[in-house]
């Protein structure tokens, strides 16, 4: 088990910002780490990681990262979230999965986010036909 510390990631802007996400509550079923730069929490961009494993009623782990981006607009003078953009990725791994069996469904979902296709289809909005 990994402890949790800050996570930085660049932003997609055209000149890539860093972003520093610290650990706001930690636990092994759900850890939730946060951009704190905005100036009101309902703001914050938060990264979520959750772990649910196999018990004896599932064979079955689940991995979930997420990102949560709020959009804040000024209305009537004051800042508002107006919006929020959200994404979810989400591992099932049956627990006969391998290591290198879990590496390969890492990099394929890796490689796929990267891919001309999927980045059209699920950043830009322009679906497959």
């Amino acid at each position: 088990m990994a402890q949790a510390s800050s996570v930085v990631l660049a932003d997609g802007q055209a000149t890539p910002a860093n972003i520093t996400f610290a650990p706001e509550s930690v636990t092994p079923a759900l850890s939730v780490l946060t951009d704190r730069s905005a100036t009101f929490s309902a703001a914050f961009r938060r990264l979520k990681i959750s772990s649910i494993f196999a018990s004896g009623k599932s064979e079955i782990n689940r991995s979930k990262f997420t990102v949560d981006m709020p959009v804040v607009q000024t209305v009537n003078g004051v800042q508002t979230v107006t919006h929020s953009l959200r994404a979810n990725v989400e591992y099932i791994i049956p627990t006969q999965a391998t290591d290198a069996q879990r590496k390969d469904l890492h990099a394929l979902v890796r490689n796929g986010l990267a891919n001309t296709l999927v980045q059209g289809a699920m950043r830009d909005l322009d679906p497959l036909y």
